[in-house]
């Protein structure tokens, strides 16, 4: 099973790429789709103003009509009020041959009616809004729940009148909420739900069913003094309870009133094309992504998957590669790099026969070099040890120790090395305690006593600095060994440490300094032991007290570097 980053697979990349190369495609159906809702909730509108205006049509023209007659009688009203007792016969007789309208009257300045449709006085000089309607004198469209002349809630259309000129009052007509006609079947089908007039201060003037049931459907966002009288319009909102509702408003030519007839939103034209005009660009990217992905996968990835896993069984077996089965379908490119893969398998296989030979020739000869080495070294410690039993000398004989302890220092090196597996780096720390033993127990075979401590890292080393390193041990060692004791009471001390650093070693040697340290000394130890550090890139430091003598050498430890070819 492939693992990694999942943004690189093949799959994924392909989907983002087609899904930026669709993208413009979808932003022209989306824009589409706009344009088809624009153009829809338009047809919508346009629709539903047509209805409204059907369905308003009886208020409309009971308005209408009202409102003629009111500026009819508006021109004779002075003929009317210079004969009173001519009033009520006439405009009587007027409201009988209109049965929509229920009183009659003319209003002057004074607010005392004595010439109406009724025979009794009326005052309105005490009316709400009587003063403010004689200062504005224009027409007006009020709602009254308990009219003087009528016996039931009328809503009353007023139009001014002038006398020589000059304003004189108005006249009023009163209209009974009984009188209007009720929603036909029709429009209730067709999810109308309240039709109702307002003025322009907002105040609703009839309504279908109730005026308390027209008050919860206007707009809850939207004050119906806001709204205008004078212009259709058409909107969608919440009503005064929160439902969603399309609300849509006709004017009543030549009254400061319209109609508005409230609507449910599910019964309006085109909204079910909308949404299916929207979900087009979603449909369209899910199948074209289906057939891109089975493309792909059929051609491409099912093929590159089989080659994969033939890749992986000759990564762990080198097993035969078997070749793709005959397949018409199968596109020439995944073919051509199937026979490129069964050439290099081949070749890889043919290679690597070849490398296992010069690997083995090469292990052999290696082999035969440390044997040749070591012999070498082995042959050299015993003829030193051969000149050692011969010498009568006893300096001689010290001298020839020492260069046969240097020796057996380079064959534990050697051995080391030989049996290294670490990349051809050497365990530093294992040299240094293996050159300590070997010169503590030279000591201890000459009867001397004293307390060894070792803190020894495990410091890796490559052959360049471990071979240096392990002869400045083996002769600082010697020289500890050679000049180290204790007073007679106490035992000797030698202290070794070997500690890592960071990318720097530390080696610190401290032995305890006695009677027998006025030997004599050719001082070619400290000349080795110096030059040794050279080589490493250090230098020694060392520091003598009156009982204790410390060595201290400290080098950065540094990586292997190859020498240069000879061309």
């Amino acid at each position: 099973m492939m693992t990694g980053q999942w943004y690189r697979r093949l799959s994924v990349q392909l989907v983002a790429m087609l899904t930026v190369a669709l993208l413009p495609l979808g932003l022209i159906a989306l824009y589409q789709t706009q344009q088809v809702a624009v153009e829809a909730d338009r047809t919508a509108a346009a629709s539903l103003l047509g209805l409204t205006e059907r369905a308003a049509r009886t208020e409309q023209l009971l308005i209408e009509r009202a409102v003629g007659a009111a500026r009819l009688f508006g021109t004779v009203a002075p003929e009317l009020l210079a004969a009173p007792e001519a009033c009520e016969p006439n405009l009587s007789r007027f409201v009988n041959a209109n049965q929509e309208y229920s009183f009659i009257g003319v209003l002057p300045l004074s607010g005392i009616v004595v010439c109406s449709s009724v025979r009794q006085v009326l005052d309105f000089s005490d009316a709400p809004n009587f003063e403010s309607a004689m200062a504005a004198q224009t027409a007006t469209i009020i709602v009254s729940e308990a009219p003087q002349a009528s016996q039931q809630p009328v809503f009353v259309v007023s139009e001014p009148f002038e006398i020589d000129g000059v304003f004189a009052g108005f006249v009023s007509i009163s209209i009974p909420h009984d009188n209007l006609p009720d929603i036909s079947e029709r429009m209730d089908g067709l999810g109308l739900v309240e039709l109702l007039t307002f003025n322009e201060k907002g105040k609703i003037l009839t309504s279908r069913t109730s005026l308390a049931n027209a008050a919860t459907e206007v707009p809850r966002d939207r004050a119906l003094a806001d709204l205008s009288t004078t212009e259709p319009q058409s909107f969608r909102g919440l009503n005064a309870k929160g439902v969603e509702r399309r609300y849509s408003i006709v004017t009543i030519d030549g009254s400061p009133a319209a109609v508005m007839a409230v609507w449910e939103p599910r019964k309006d034209t085109g909204q079910t094309n909308v949404f299916i005009a929207a979900a087009f660009p979603v449909l369209m990217w899910f199948a074209s992504m289906g057939v891109a992905m089975l493309a792909m996968n059929s051609l491409v990835i099912r093929h590159l998957d089989t080659l994969r896993q033939k890749m992986d069984q000759f990564g762990d077996d080198r097993g035969t590669h078997q070749p793709f089965e005959p397949n018409p379908f199968l596109p020439l490119e995944i073919e051509k790099l199937d026979e490129n893969f069964a050439q290099m398998s081949e070749d890889v296989m043919r290679d690597e026969a070849v490398m296992e030979d010069v690997v083995r020739e090469k292990g052999v000869l290696v082999k035969e070099i440390h044997h040749r080495v070591k012999n070498n070294l082995q042959l050299i410690s015993s003829i030193i040890n051969m000149q050692v039993r011969n010498a009568e000398n006893h300096e001689t004989k010290a001298v020839l120790r020492r260069v046969q302890d240097r020796v057996l220092s380079l064959a534990t090196i050697h051995r080391d090395l030989y049996q290294s597996q670490n990349g051809g780096r050497v365990a530093a720390g294992n040299l240094v305690t293996e050159i300590i033993e070997n010169s503590v127990e030279l000591v201890h075979n000459a009867g001397r006593n004293f307390d060894l401590k070792t803190d020894i890292d495990p410091v890796m080393l490559y052959p360049d600095q471990a071979v240096p390193l392990s002869l400045v041990v083996a002769e600082a060692a010697t020289n500890a060994m050679k000049y180290m004791g204790a007073k007679a009471d106490e035992t000797g001390v030698f202290d070794v440490s070997l500690k890592q650093d960071g990318s720097a070693c530390v080696l610190v040697m401290t032995n305890s300094v006695g009677p027998v340290q006025d030997q004599d000394s050719t001082g070619l130890g400290s000349q080795l032991m110096n030059a040794f550090a050279m080589q490493l890139g250090g230098k020694i430091h060392a520091e003598e007290a009156d009982d204790s003598y410390t060595l201290t050498l400290r080098f950065m430890i540094e990586d292997f570097q190859q020498e240069a070819r000879d061309f």
